[in-house]
């Protein structure tokens, strides 16, 4: 067995370690151990996915108005849903001859600006209905500015949600079955909750961190089995209903209290080290059904997988993100039911691919875009079996002896993502952006690219944040017809029908922030994907130990936190 090695990253100079089970996965999937390290690796795919930045455009194709990913600056040509997965138009048709005088990178951007692309990243447009305003939506219904969505009913303003949730506004992480959930976190089996996280089968309730099995509690953490319990006192239903009653949480200064109450009555409950459930040997969060995998966060049953960010099922995968149901494959973006698919941006149901993008039930392609239903192909140019057997080895030792070398001079060849400097998106259009925070002039020192023009409207308000009714009860339906204004950046959003038939429903306040400053919000409070090493910070002599627990574990909580993390021994004997 190969020992561990620790190696300088290309991109960062870093020091990262490769360990002798990493060695065997790039053996077994045949690929070259990387050269960047995992951080680097992440935010290279990340430039690469625009999940939210949306813009108003004409399809190439059929010239009606559409919403896409895509600015103007980007070069791309869209195509509406209906249009790129027609017949009218044939993607072999852009094909082209391998270049060896030139680096592959360089060949793949051309095809990339040539071929026409979907305008946002839903599925066949046939399973999806109504959801014009979503991306990365399958299986999905009546949703509005919802992002990354499997089997979703009537959700709007929310991101990762998958497996039947219905009636979401403003959650993130929401990996199973839910109903009714406003503002809520990584919540699982649950109904009727507002301002919720990490709660797992509760109901009709508001204000609760990690609690279990209650319903009618607020303002409460650690509860297990409760009911009308508010600060985890126990009351009489007649008793929790003039509390709740007494903080109108209907509306804005309401809710403003409980909130600070809240953060501040959770930092007194200890924290579990990770959301694993389900789940052995494993090392990451908010991970269900794992085994024997490491840095996964917001995923369902990975197996013998490494460096994923929020997916389900994968098998034998590294460094994945917002992936689908995969084995044996290895740095991607949302690819699904798929085997042996290495550096894929959004190619699905397909087996043996290599740097393709968007790419549909295909096999045995390399370098292509938008190929349905194809096999032997490079850059869209279709080969027999033993033409593309034959080339396919000479051009992998060209991107080798030829790597394309990007803005800061880093070279790309086999084995690396696309580069970076290459991507479609703006640096402020994309994932990584929300995960890793730059100024304009940071990203630019960086040599990535800025989008200056991103698509929104300010100046344009009709009513005034402060004119919007702090309570639900006074809103009328004539808010409806006005023009609103954050009060964080100043954009324009309106309120519709359905979102303000939920807000009534739920009882909650209009909101006075627009989405994008509210999902920024959501993301400041979920811990990032990111392991630390730290011990436990249990002290308490009942649970077997003398003096603080030694157990040492790894943890997305980063040690000088306030918060109070323990090991899930100590966990289980404090909380169960």
């Amino acid at each position: 067995m190969a020992q561990s090695e620790t190696r300088d990253c290309r991109n960062c100079k870093a020091q990262f370690t490769i360990e002798p089970e990493d060695f065997g996965f790039y053996e077994k999937v045949q690929v070259p151990p990387p050269t960047w390290c995992p951080e680097c690796r992440l935010i290279r795919r990340l430039t690469w996915r625009n999940d939210r930045s949306l813009y108003t455009r004409t399809c190439g194709l059929c010239d009606n108005r559409i919403v896409t990913l895509y600015s103007e600056e980007s070069g791309v040509i869209p195509y509406c849903n209906k249009c790129f997965w027609s017949d009218k138009w044939d993607q072999k048709s852009y094909g082209r001859d391998y270049d060896f005088s030139r680096p592959f990178f360089e060949q793949l951007k051309e095809l990339e600006l040539a071929v026409p692309h979907q305008a946002t990243m839903n599925d066949d447009g046939i399973a999806s209905v109504n959801c014009e305003y979503s991306n990365d939506c399958w299986y999905a219904k009546n949703c509005y500015m919802a992002f990354y969505m499997w089997h979703a009913e009537n959700v709007m303003y929310s991101c990762y949600i998958t497996n039947n949730g219905k009636n979401l506004v403003d959650c993130l992480n929401i990996l199973t079955t839910n109903e009714w959930l406003y503002e809520c976190h990584a919540c699982d089996r649950s109904y009727n909750l507002k301002y919720c996280d990490q709660c797992v089968s509760c109901n009709d309730s508001a204000f609760l961190f990690d609690c279990r099995s209650s319903s009618d509690c607020f303002l409460c953490a650690g509860l297990r089995n409760k009911k009308y319990c508010f600060k985890n006192e126990q009351y009489s239903k007649e008793e929790y209903e003039k509390i709740l009653a007494g903080y109108r949480l209907d509306t804005r200064a309401g809710v403003e209290r409980a909130r600070k109450e809240y953060d501040e009555f959770i930092l007194n409950t200890p924290r579990r080290y990770a959301l694993m459930y389900h789940s052995v040997n494993c090392a990451g969060d908010l991970l269900y059904n794992g085994k024997n995998s490491s840095w996964c966060f917001t995923m369902q049953a990975p197996v013998d997988s490494k460096w994923i960010d929020a997916g389900d099922k994968a098998n034998d995968v590294y460094d994945a993100s917002t992936t689908g149901e995969v084995s044996r494959c290895y740095e991607m973006i949302t690819c699904d039911q798929s085997d042996m698919n290495h550096f894929g941006l959004f190619s699905v149901k397909s087996q043996d691919l290599r740097y393709t993008q968007y790419c549909t039930d295909s096999k045995h392609l390399f370098g292509c875009i938008g190929l349905r239903k194809a096999q032997y192909c490079i850059l869209n140019k279709q080969y027999t079996k033993e033409e593309y057997e034959a080339l396919l080895p000479k051009i992998i030792e060209h991107m080798d002896a030829m790597p394309y070398v990007d803005k800061r001079g880093a070279p790309h060849g086999y084995g690396d993502f696309f580069p970076s400097d290459l991507s479609p998106f703006g640096y402020n259009e994309t994932v990584a952006q929300e995960r890793y925070p730059l100024a304009r002039e940071e990203a630019l020192a960086k040599n990535w690219k800025w989008q200056d023009n991103v698509q929104r409207t300010s100046g344009k308000e009709t009513l005034k944040p402060d004119a919007i009714p702090a309570a639900i009860a006074d809103v009328e339906d004539s808010i409806l017809n006005e023009v609103l204004k954050c009060v964080e950046c100043e954009r324009n959003y309106k309120i519709f029908i359905d979102e303000l038939n939920f807000y009534r429903r739920m009882g909650v306040p209009v909101p006075v922030k627009c989405f994008f400053c509210r999902h920024n919000t959501r993301v400041a409070r979920r811990n990032p994907y990111y392991l630390w090493e730290r011990q436990c910070d249990c002290a308490i002599a009942a649970h077997g130990h003398a003096g603080r627990c030694p157990e040492r574990f790894q943890s997305s909580y980063k040690p000088g936190r306030p918060e109070k993390v323990y090991c899930e021994k100590c966990y289980q004997a404090e909380i169960s």
